[in-house]
């Protein structure tokens, strides 16, 4: 292979990146000293506001982050994709297929950087899957992503075994099994079961006490045992498991007979028995590529301590944030060490020179509670406040401890540091039933079939898509079950542009739609691909569409409420902040959808906070410019000469 030497002004580059960070949060929590690590990129740098490509959604532009190009040109258009010539039904049955390289019609950075031989990492990016690098690797880890393998297959759990339960058989003092025991040895059947585990499986092992102490757990090792103390873990335990696929949400994960590992941990000798806890269940082959790591990768970055450091997190919130919340932050300061582990495990295997790596904390605390923050939104009190802002602080924290982490192992002066998010949210609550909307307007139609209401395409004119927010007329001659003539479409898309136009809230008589367009329009905001729809629309804050059911979404079904319900579904508070029905640029209060850029390193002005927001399509062409590359082939940004000295 030939490797051609690349000369610019950095010789790596580490882009973090946070899904859901907001310009305002980081800015003020920085200024207010909370957050002593991104304080200090913002004083040895460059920090400014940033615009999303519409829609504002997670898949959309952490690709135009990795190709400098709007949506049209990369045609990630959401989290679900119509492609013409499709059953409407298909590109909502497949979530997030967007994120596969084969639907990204723009190319990756990293596949730039990869043809030139520079070694690169993509770490938990929602995009790029799989890389087909040649020097480099795409690895997955909690975020999901279709035509993988799940890494976990189910979560941890505790048991007590112990004499007289289900489980447990006692055998004499364990002479006839190697083991010597001064009481009935416990022979223990440990279940391997539930989450996607498809057929129940099983694992033999033993509790015994050698000396009087306590018990002791054996683990079944090859003719002999591994010996568990009391508040030990085990060596990690292969087993083969068959897999179910995965739901909607993850986009349909594969599944089959899988190797898989996980730990034991004795956590209790008990009088007549144990307590084990044991570990998520982990595959060991389908979400690294090229593959081959998994084994070794989960052996070097997890389990090495984490679960003190949880620990201590918790103790430090029993104050303020009780409950699930507490459990949430502590298990995403566990995601986070072990993500820069897995950065630095790959630095040191491969020693990557660009890493594109992604963390999702932020954007399920703005669904959950950034309307709280907002003295307007229905269900606000100062007490609920009081705690969403901590819980926002707290959470800030975590992103600034794993920014120090990985400035610590996988990064040195010379380093170009990037952070950065996709989008932040805005407060939102209103939650419309769009179907009975363009069902009263006789552009759609639902039959009952099978116990469920499908679309009935036979009298469907007008179909409503959700992520993105657009309009498809049911063409004859480009859709499948197409009606509508083509000397028909510009009168029914001007009858779907009136309806949107027309939208009001029938209690505060507020316009619901803002910018609605043609998908020749669109093209001035980065969209108008035949993957558009033939309307596209924003909301109005506090108006949305998905308040937590993923059925909302999915629009080619429905339930009696969607069809018997008024349009107007109700102030909800399950989720209070949304970014992906509204502008890049919209504000409510003191909040806004756009994201945020810190920059510092070799060839970045020092100390400069910039006046007016860069665009995300942007950072793309920026860092090719300094590692000295080509720009990746249908990239539109411009390289951001304001941030270079």
């Amino acid at each position: 292979m030939l490797v051609v030497e690349v000369r610019g002004t950095v010789r790596e580059v580490l882009v973090i990146g946070l899904d859901g960070a907001m310009y305002y949060f980081v800015k003020r929590f920085a200024e207010e000293g909370l957050l002593p690590n991104i304080e200090s990129l913002i004083e040895e740098g460059v920090l400014a506001e940033a615009l999303p490509c519409p829609p504002t959604d997670t898949p959309t532009n952490w690709t135009t982050i990795a190709t400098g190009a709007t949506t049209a040109t990369h045609g990630v258009t959401s989290f679900y994709i119509h492609i013409p010539g499709e059953p409407f039904e298909l590109g909502q049955k497949l979530r997030s297929r967007g994120q596969l390289t084969e639907y990204c019609k723009a190319e990756y950075l990293w596949s730039v950087a990869d043809e030139r031989g520079i070694p690169t990492l993509v770490l938990n990016y929602p995009a790029g899957w799989p890389g087909n690098m040649r020097r480099g690797y795409v690895c997955l880890y909690t975020w999901p992503m279709p035509e993988s393998v799940p890494r976990v297959v189910v979560g941890p759990r505790s048991f007590e075994f112990a004499e007289e339960r289900g489980g447990v058989r006692l055998l004499g003092r364990g002479d006839e099994i190697g083991l010597s025991s001064t009481r009935p040895v416990l022979e223990i059947t440990l279940p391997l079961e539930g989450g996607l585990i498809e057929e129940k499986a099983s694992l033999k092992l033993y509790a015994f006490d050698p000396d009087g102490s306590g018990y002791r757990l054996a683990v079944p090792r090859g003719g002999g045992y591994e010996v568990v103390e009391q508040g030990e873990w085990s060596d990690w335990i292969g087993v083969k498991l068959r897999v179910a696929e995965g739901d909607e949400w993850s986009g349909g994960t594969r599944g089959g007979l899988l190797d898989c590992t996980f730990k034991l941990r004795l956590v209790e000798s008990l009088e007549r028995g144990v307590r084990v806890e044991r570990s998520e269940v982990f595959t060991t082959e389908g979400w690294i590529n090229p593959g081959g790591l998994e084994g070794e990768l989960l052996r070097s970055t997890h389990y090495l301590g984490e679960e003190a450091v949880a620990a201590r997190l918790r103790r430090r919130l029993e104050y303020d944030i009780f409950g699930e919340e507490a459990e949430y932050l502590a298990r995403q300061r566990v995601e986070a060490l072990r993500l820069a582990r897995m950065a630095a495990y790959f630095k040191d295997r491969v020693g990557w020179r660009l890493c594109f790596l992604h963390y999702h904390l932020m954007d399920g605390v703005n669904h959950r509670f950034l309307g709280y923050l907002y003295r307007e939104f229905p269900f606000y009190d100062e007490g609920r406040a009081e705690t969403a802002w901590r819980f926002y602080e707290e959470a800030y924290r975590v992103i600034d401890e794993f920014i120090g982490l990985l400035l610590k192992s996988c990064t040195s002066r010379d380093t170009l540091v990037v952070v950065v998010s996709d989008h932040a949210a805005v407060p939102a609550w209103r939650a419309l039933n769009l179907r009975r909307i363009f069902v009263e307007e006789g552009l759609l139609r639902y039959r009952r079939e099978s116990g469920r209401y499908v679309v009935d395409w036979s009298r469907t004119r007008a179909f409503p898509w959700v992520e993105p927010l657009a309009v498809w007329i049911n063409l004859r001659g480009r859709d499948p079950q197409g009606i509508v003539e083509p000397g028909e479409y510009e009168e029914v898309r001007e009858q779907v542009i009136d309806l949107l136009q027309g939208f009001k809230d029938p209690e505060t008589g507020e316009r619901v739609a803002t910018m609605v367009m043609t998908r020749e329009e669109s093209v001035n905001v980065g969209m108008g691909d035949e993957r558009t729809g033939d309307v596209v629309y924003f909301l109005k804050p506090p108006f949305t569409i998905w308040c937590g059911p993923l059925v909302d979404i999915l629009t080619y079904t429905a339930t009696d409420d969607h069809l018997d319900g008024s349009w107007i579904v109700r102030d909800q508070a399950r989720v209070t902040g949304i970014h992906g029905y509204y502008t890049p640029n919209e504000t409510v209060g003191r909040f806004s959808n756009s994201a945020i850029l810190i920059m510092r390193g070799p060839g970045v002005e020092r100390g400069v906070e910039l006046k007016k927001p860069v665009k995300l399509v942007d950072i793309a062409p920026t860092i090719a410019h300094l590692l000295g590359i080509p720009l990746p082939r249908n990239c539109e940004g411009r390289v951001l000469h304001e941030v270079l000295c």
